[in-house]
């Protein structure tokens, strides 16, 4: 008696490959880290609590510039409780948020990490505000592990 367990196997393999072969995978590129960017704000700001579900690391902290740090279950909630979600699509989103707040950005990646800064010196404003945004390469996609905020008048 012939034991039919090999082509099975041979078939959840193949199905296997494929799968992982279908996932998209975001290269290591200033490009792709400024888009996982993009769409880690078009989350917040629509309240897509999966793309920023997928977007966050689990460890995933927000420092204010008064120190106190914001955990990532608290961006989730604030974005799911929004009153009036965007229904602007992700680059338009990016683009008017980067007209509005005239910043400088510098990416850097090293490995699988990427730093993001920024800049800005709003001239509605008195103050200097420096930002840097932390993501690591996890899973074939870019995640935000950490992001700081200090403010300098």
């Amino acid at each position: 008696m012939r034991c039919s367990f090999y082509p099975s196997v041979l078939v959840v393999l193949t199905l296997s490959a494929t799968a992982i072969q279908a996932e998209e995978f975001e290269p290591k590129t200033e490009a792709a880290v400024l888009a996982a960017s993009d769409d880690w704000l078009a989350a917040e700001r629509r309240g897509d609590i999966a793309a920023l579900d997928r977007r966050l690391m689990p460890e995933y902290q927000d420092i204010a510039p008064n120190g106190h740090a914001h955990p990532r279950l608290a961006l989730i909630a604030h974005a799911a409780n929004l009153k009036e979600p965007s229904k602007v699509p992700v680059k338009q989103l990016a683009a008017e948020f980067r007209k509005a707040h005239p910043v400088i950005e510098k990416v850097i990646i090293t490995g699988d990490t990427a730093l993001i800064s920024y800049y800005s010196t709003n001239p509605q404003s008195e103050d200097v505000v420096w930002s840097i945004d932390v993501f690591v390469y996890n899973h074939g996609r870019w995640q935000a592990l950490v992001s700081m905020h200090n403010s300098h008048s």
